[in-house]
């Protein structure tokens, strides 16, 4: 069985619960869907750090291969995502009299 990151996890795990749950209240689909997509979206790391932007992208892929997230939506998150990293390589580094 193949890895599968923990952000991701996180994201399908909320949508899934969240669809389930709105079913379960007697929902329609089309609403179900759009409270499951929101919680998918609620549940993505922030763009923070190298590491959250990296699960960030991974979470909006796994949304797009699944049709959880369609265009041009995707791609508006996939842009953001690119700036935060940008962001994140072009921080100063502290300097020696910042450390003491």
């Amino acid at each position: 069985m193949p890895h599968i990151n923990p952000a991701v996890q996180r994201c399908a795990s909320a949508y899934h619960q969240t669809y389930s749950i709105e079913k379960s209240k007697g929902v329609e689909h089309f609403d179900a869907e759009q409270a499951a997509h929101a919680s998918y979206i609620s549940t993505m790391p922030d763009l923070a750090d190298h590491d959250t932007i990296r699960d960030f992208i991974a979470c909006v892929t796994y949304a797009m291969l699944h049709r959880i997230i369609r265009e041009p939506h995707a791609s508006k998150l996939l842009f953001a995502a690119k700036v935060a990293l940008s962001a994140v390589r072009s921080r100063p580094k502290p300097s020696k009299s910042d450390a003491a």
